[in-house]
């Protein structure tokens, strides 16, 4: 469910989604973890065990978002691809000084520590309480 999270962020992202609606599908990634854990099973959860299940759910997405991250750390380095990358953001009408925000920020070990730091945040919190509300809800049934 974590790489169904990872997924549905980007494609909200490619489609230009409110960030609500990005939040929104990392609760409901841990929702369905628990709802298919459930399903495949056939055990109940407990709303601890619930927000724990969706907790790891949101480890995963976030293990790959270190790992793109990284490889987009990496590839800043080289001029060719900073110089690729600000093509496309033309050809897209991203302004310069965003882009140049989010390259400076991908430059410097604080703001990878911070991006990542709000990556973790948002990507263990959202899935566990969507977990735990799917524990709650689904034990009713």
């Amino acid at each position: 469910m974590g790489f169904v999270a990872f997924l549905c962020l980007v494609v909200a992202g490619q489609l230009a989604m409110p960030e609500a609606l990005s939040f929104a599908w990392l609760t409901v990634a841990g929702f369905l973890a628990v709802f298919l854990y459930r399903r495949t099973t056939g055990q109940r959860l407990s709303v601890i065990n619930g927000a724990r299940l969706g907790w790891i759910s949101g480890i995963f997405g976030f293990a790959i978002v270190t790992v793109i991250i990284t490889l987009l750390v990496v590839a800043l380095s080289e001029p060719s691809v900073v110089a690729m990358m600000r093509e496309q953001a033309k050809a897209r009408g991203i302004p310069d000084a965003a882009l140049n925000q989010i390259i400076e920020m991908l430059h410097s070990p604080s703001g990878i520590t911070g991006a990542l730091g709000q990556f973790f945040l948002l990507f263990t919190i959202l899935p566990a309480f969507g977990g735990a509300v799917g524990a709650k809800l689904l034990d009713r049934g």
